[in-house]
């Protein structure tokens, strides 16, 4: 058996790399949209059944487009609409935060298994 790695066993062993590096980034990112709609829903004082709903918007939102500047807007979009105030550089903290959290369960989901 040879143990030094082909270009072909490299090249599949990066392309699986990135697909899981992918992945993993799409889920931080969906588990982050929806830890900071839940914590928008709070702020603006929804019931459960209507967080729900609201949270599933975004987590739709991160599915259709990914961006993080559509997200932003519909957040401060929504905040405005309930007269609540948040500033973008406050709501970016917030993002950033929610991330790391959303990386440190995911990762803490894919390490139980």
């Amino acid at each position: 058996m040879n143990s030094i790695m082909s270009f072909e066993d490299r090249s599949r062993a990066f392309e699986t790399k990135f697909v899981l590096d992918q992945e993993l980034s799409f889920k931080i990112a969906s588990k982050t949209h929806a830890l900071v709609a839940e914590w928008a829903a709070n702020r603006i004082g929804l019931d459960s059944d209507k967080t729900v709903l609201f949270v599933q918007s975004f987590k739709d939102l991160g599915l259709k487009s990914g961006s993080t500047d559509e997200f932003k807007r519909k957040i401060l979009a929504n905040f405005a609409s309930n007269k609540i105030e948040i500033s973008e550089n406050a709501l970016e903290r917030l993002i950033s935060l929610k991330a790391q959290l959303a990386r440190k369960q995911i990762l803490n989901e894919t390490t139980s298994v």
